[in-house]
């Protein structure tokens, strides 16, 4: 008999460990992307397993397991036994914030800026050269975010 499939849950507990890992710096961004895909078109754990085989905790805590001791032994109480899921409620918040957001997308936002600033010039009847100013501003913090999230 085959591996049981594995669900959207154990998907998403797994892609929120890499996070973790590329948050304290042990995968580069590329080799983020390429694990976080195949964590989101895993079918069965074992393809989850692999992405975290050279990588030290976190690894998914999959709901309905019990962890095995280290020694491979079934641990007091037998086998690994499976018990109900907890609620959704656990789970990791996997929605990025607005400043990843902005973040992933600050190279277009960055040539927007002086576009924005010439159109906000005109609205105000060309009196506030000093909007200017707001495109170094602009492209700074949106850099300092791209940076920040990884971008």
């Amino acid at each position: 008999m085959g591996e049981l499939r594995i669900g959207n849950r154990e998907r998403e507990l797994a892609m929120a460990a890499l996070d973790e890992h590329l948050r304290e710096g042990r995968l580069e961004p590329g080799e983020y992307a390429e694990r976080s895909a195949v964590a989101s078109t895993a079918r069965v754990r074992s393809e989850l397993d692999a992405l975290f085989a050279d990588l030290p905790a976190p690894h998914p805590a999959y709901p309905g397991t019990r962890p095995v001791p280290d020694d491979g032994s079934p641990g007091p109480g037998g086998p690994v036994t499976v018990d109900p899921a907890p609620p959704r409620e656990d789970l990791p918040e996997l929605v990025a914030p607005i400043g990843a957001r902005l973040g992933r997308h600050a190279g277009v936002l960055s040539a927007l800026a002086p576009v924005l600033a010439v159109v906000l010039f005109v609205v105000t009847g060309l009196r506030f050269p000093q909007v200017f100013l707001l495109v170094p501003v602009m492209i700074g913090v949106l850099a300092y975010l791209g940076h920040k999230h990884g971008g």
